[in-house]
């Protein structure tokens, strides 16, 4: 039985944009109500097993209450709603020595096919490198520029590389698009902090990536890849594991 996180009713304040309230996870989704700065905004829960986060939200304007979705974070209520939801998450429930160590191996042991040391011209044209020997941790993420969804991916995965950069963590996406200004014209508004090259050798298909969603692998210094998902939360739970190993 799926457990509600029921928050009170945040009134959304500030110079923020308007943000579409959908009838599904989806970007495709028919808009039942675009949120204004005015309108109060109950976050009910989270939905999983979506690519980007989802929220079921009740919405009241003028008077009515419009249910819905809403794919986006920079709203204080979800923000809200995500500080409540990470201080209830601390709470653990005790394991044994063993079980914990054994987990652990589980969640560290090698994917897939290792992924071996690239190099390349970025996009704004300097060359870069992706040697996951020289960090405890590194990202490759594997996008396409003309997917919205897989946009969206990429900007969610820049608070965990914010976060645990001081610890080592390198990141890096291999673009997929039709040429270089292409590409550029998108990452201008995207402000990605992490190098961007196209993946002209088409390495995606070679790690069973979907980059119109957005997939990141999680490799290791070994270059061992421990982790692959599309799911931003996966990402920085991969991340916080190896480097917790470390």
């Amino acid at each position: 039985m799926m457990r509600f996180l029921i928050l009170p009713v945040v009134a959304i304040a500030g110079a923020l944009a308007s943000v579409p309230v959908r009838d599904a996870c989806s970007e495709d989704a028919s808009i039942l109500a675009n949120v204004q700065a005015e309108d109060p905004v109950q976050v009910r829960h989270a939905v999983v097993g979506e690519a980007v986060p989802c929220y079921s939200v009740v919405v009241t304007q003028a008077g009515k209450e419009v249910q819905g979705f809403i794919l986006d974070t920079t709203l204080p209520a979800i923000q809200a709603f995500e500080r409540k939801r990470a201080l209830e998450s601390r709470v653990s429930v005790p394991v044994a020595p063993e079980a914990a160590q054994e987990e652990k191996k589980l969640q560290l042991r090698p994917i897939g096919p290792r992924f071996e040391p690239w190099s390349g011209v970025a996009v704004n044209g300097r060359r870069i490198q992706i040697v996951p020997a020289g960090s405890p941790a590194t990202l490759v993420t594997f996008w396409t520029a003309e997917s919205g969804t897989a946009r969206r991916f990429v900007k969610h995965l820049m608070p965990t590389e914010s976060e645990f950069g001081a610890k080592g963590l390198k990141s890096y996406g291999l673009v997929e698009a039709a040429n270089a200004s292409r590409a550029g014209f998108y990452l201008d508004d995207l402000g990605l902090v992490a190098p961007q090259a196209l993946d002209r050798q088409r390495l995606a298909s070679k790690y069973n990536a979907d980059p119109a969603k957005g997939t990141t692998l999680v490799v290791d210094v070994s270059g061992n890849v421990v982790a692959i998902s599309s799911n931003p939360a996966e990402i920085r739970a991969a991340v916080a594991t190896l480097l917790s190993s470390k």
